[in-house]
């Protein structure tokens, strides 16, 4: 591996953790993140030719076969069946290319097959540039939202969101709180559950508890009330694993909650666990208010002399949820015919209103690729944890990072039936980091034992 492809693979992952959607800088028609998925796999191709490693299945990873690279042709293989399948239904041929083109970011798992390597582009280094770009987003967030709070209020919001929005080619999504959503809040999420659990583990790393306090603001201030579900969730898998590695050695019920009860940073973990399963409801009815509260005040409301306060009638009108039943209930009509269900109607499809994809990762899948697209996917993403549980069968202790990352891609897994992330190019980066090192973490133990 040069100097060149090593740059290359910083500035992609960067990007990639920080872009948002991906537009920020554009070369005509192409955007900088199109740029940097084109050149990768160019400067791959010219590698297995540079070193004639056609059948190398070491370098040349388009023919290195194993379950996950079967898995990978295969969605990408009913991904060109998926937008035949919409060209055949009639749907628009513009909508069709886009749906195309953001799921194509698959294609990227090959060369990052190869590159991803302690020898080469190591996991430890991607994670060391996601933590510090989930830190740079936090406080990029954060100074946004401040500045909408404070300075630019009333009069002064509408120059301040349209000069933001020339400037992040409308990645930026205000609230009306003037909080801001940005789509690399992704990334804040994933470095917020990477950073709590490396001080479960008592690291003093200083970028951990920064990250940590500015993270945790920033997904607050986001509003995007997916990210508390899927943080309760990551916290959640990261005690059950904890639990799991901590007591699977010892025999006896009696002994492993004995182990469990005077093990005091279990304690710890479960305390602070207990603590965001309480939160979560508060906050998340909070994050509602300030979005959705509609306030009706009553004429007939009686003022007191002494509070001088007016009776109000609070309506909230969810117009989030509002819209999911809404794409649920026309899905469910469209997927009432066995073949719509079987195959899918192919991308392009419109569903209520809906033609540039659902909120819903999952029920997009479903629609537009059938029960056959939605089975290959879920085998993907069952492969990931398949993987780890064969490596830790064989005698291999789950890290700290390695149960960070399982945890957060539970919660992912949960955050992309809401808010849609797995079926982009933002949530596929980080599903194919998963395949990758989990594929190699079970081939490596595995001749760890056949030597």
């Amino acid at each position: 591996m040069n100097k060149f492809e090593k740059k290359l693979l910083t500035i992609f992952f960067i990007e990639v953790f920080v872009g948002g959607g991906g537009r920020l800088i554009d070369f005509g028609i192409l955007s900088i993140r199109q740029v940097l998925f084109l050149l990768l796999i160019l400067v791959f191709i010219i590698r297995i030719i540079k070193e004639k490693a056609f059948f190398n299945k070491e370098i040349n990873t388009f023919i290195r076969i194993n379950p996950v690279t079967i898995g990978v042709y295969l969605l990408i293989g009913w991904f060109v069946v998926s937008s035949l399948i919409g060209v055949l239904y009639g749907h628009p041929l513009g909508a069709i290319v886009t749906d195309f083109l953001r799921v194509s970011y698959f294609v990227v798992y090959f060369p990052l097959a190869y590159y991803i390597s302690k020898e080469r582009f190591s996991l430890q280094r991607i994670i060391t540039l996601l933590k510090y770009s989930a830190l740079g987003v936090a406080l990029f967030t954060i100074v946004i939202s401040l500045l909408g709070k404070t300075v630019f209020v009333g009069a002064d919001f509408k120059p301040y969101y349209d000069l933001l929005n020339r400037i992040f080619t409308g990645d930026l999504f205000f609230r009306p709180s003037n909080s801001v959503f940005y789509k690399s809040h992704f990334f804040v999420l994933i470095g917020l559950v990477i950073a709590i659990n490396d001080l479960f583990n008592k690291s003093k790393s200083k970028l951990s508890i920064a990250l940590v306090i500015f993270c945790s603001v920033s997904v607050l201030w986001s509003e995007t009330r997916g990210f508390l579900l899927a943080f309760m969730l990551s916290v959640f898998m990261i005690i059950v694993l904890d639990v799991k590695v901590l007591v699977d050695p010892i025999k006896g019920v009696v002994s492993k909650l004995q182990k469990l009860m005077n093990h005091k940073q279990f304690i710890k973990k479960f305390t602070i666990l207990i603590v965001v399963v309480v939160a979560v409801p508060f906050l998340y009815k909070y994050m509602t208010l300030e979005r959705f509260e509609v306030v009706k005040t009553d004429p007939a409301a009686n003022v007191q002399k002494n509070e001088e306060i007016r009776e109000q009638e609070t309506e909230i009108n969810d117009i989030s949820v509002n819209h999911r039943l809404e794409f649920i209930t026309a899905s469910r009509d469209i997927l009432v015919h066995p073949a719509n269900l079987i195959i899918g109607t192919g991308y392009g499809t419109e569903v209520a209103g809906r033609i540039n994809g659902l909120e819903m990762s999952f029920l997009d899948i479903l629609v537009e690729q059938g029960l056959i697209g939605f089975a290959i996917w879920a085998y993907l993403f069952l492969i990931v944890y398949f993987n780890y549980y064969s490596a830790y069968k064989k005698g291999h202790k789950l890290s700290g990072l390695e149960i960070s990352l399982l945890s957060a891609f539970m919660g992912v897994l949960l955050l992309t039936n809401i808010n849609p992330f797995i079926n982009n190019p933002i949530g596929i980066s980080f599903f194919l980091i998963l395949l990758i090192v989990s594929q190699q973490k079970k081939d490596s133990i595995k001749n760890e034992v056949v030597k």
